[in-house]
């Protein structure tokens, strides 16, 4: 019997836990734990933007809008969360510079 299980979770999660991982090892490098698990945990919550356009279908099913309206939204949806994949990353490359800048010497 095989018990793997399949979570069909794309690229964008992997991208987002590698991104969590790395810039939380970053942080822990550099000796500011504190910032590098603030920093992980930003990624990860910017990871929860691209459940937003879910939300467009859910309201092209809602049967308040036009039946031809729906193609539309889901092509915008796919867009839209195309776009938002990249958030987790920007969000970690701004986590880079603000520990970078923490931990910079002082003079």
């Amino acid at each position: 019997m095989n018990t793997n299980t399949n979570l069909n979770t794309g690229a964008s999660f992997e991208v987002t836990l590698l991104a969590a991982g790395a810039i939380f090892a970053y942080g822990v490098w550099m000796g500011r734990r504190d910032l590098g698990l603030r920093a992980a945990l930003g990624v990860l919550g910017a990871s929860l933007w691209s459940l937003l356009p879910v939300g467009l279908w859910f309201l092209g099913l809602g049967g308040g809008l036009h039946p031809g309206a729906l193609p539309l939204l889901i092509g915008v949806g796919w867009v839209l969360a195309f776009a938002l994949s990249f958030l987790p990353v920007y969000v970690a490359v701004n986590w880079l510079e603000v520990i970078r800048w923490e931990t910079r010497p002082r003079e």
